[in-house]
This record gives C-alpha cells, sequence and structure tokens, in this order.
C-alpha cells in the first residue's frame, strides 16, 4: 500500500453523515457556502465531501422508499449530503470542538443555515468502517 492508499484508508476509519434540504432558488448559494468549509476541514485533517440527490432508482419487488421522500423534500427543495471522514472518533470529537471554539466560522454556519430549509433540521448519523 502506498503513502495516499495509507492515509485514504486512515482517515476513512470514522464517518460523520448529514441531509439536509435545501429551497432549488439557493443552490448556487449553497454550494459556494460549503465550498468555503473545505480548506477548514483539510487543516483540521478531515475529508469532506458534498452531493446533491440526484434521483431515487427504486428496484420493483423491493419494499424501497427514495431518500427525498423519506427526507419529506418538497417540489421545490433539494436534497444534500454532506460526508466527513474522520480517523476515529476522537478524532471527529476533537475536531467538532475546535469548530465550535473557530470564531472564524460563526458568519458561514450562519449563512448556511440561512440557506437550508428554514424549520428542517440536519438528520445525522456516525459510523465507524467494517473490519
Amino acid at each position: 500500500m502506498n503513502k495516499t492508499e495509507s492515509a485514504t484508508k486512515e482517515i476513512g476509519n470514522h464517518l460523520e453523515v448529514f441531509f439536509y434540504r435545501a429551497p432549488k432558488k439557493n443552490h448556487d448559494a449553497i454550494a459556494a457556502n460549503l465550498k468555503k468549509f473545505v480548506p477548514w476541514f483539510e487543516r483540521a485533517g478531515v475529508r469532506i465531501d458534498y452531493f446533491q440527490f440526484a434521483e431515487s432508482k427504486l428496484m420493483e419487488g423491493m419494499s424501497m422508499q427514495g431518500l427525498d421522500k423519506a427526507l419529506s423534500a418538497g417540489e421545490d427543495e433539494e436534497v444534500w449530503v454532506e460526508l466527513q471522514y474522520y480517523r476515529d472518533s476522537r478524532h471527529r470529537d476533537d475536531t467538532f470542538t475546535k469548530m465550535m471554539q473557530d470564531k472564524s466560522l460563526e458568519p458561514l454556519g450562519n449563512e448556511f443555515f440561512g440557506l437550508i430549509t428554514r424549520g428542517s433540521s440536519l438528520v445525522t448519523g456516525s459510523f465507524n468502517r467494517l473490519r
């Protein structure tokens, strides 16, 4: 395994996932806002990826529900997912503590919460890599 593969594997042992809804009219603004967080996370040794929901391909004969419906997304909303990759849960805890103490992130955070759907909350979960 080369150095890059080793670092990628190490940083991906713990995953934080966030789903949120945002009005379609805010697409460009939220995309720009999210990109501004990337350098901060990179300096903290965290890989971060953002995705906008494309569609649900439901398989016939399977009891399935599309993510957009599960999150009660309206016709005028987009669903976004944010993936944060950490070495382990301690790395996540340390990073969250630093984030809460970093006053330079407050304006970005306030802007973000002003762009997502009002009255909605982030749906989140923590995952550990299977060994």
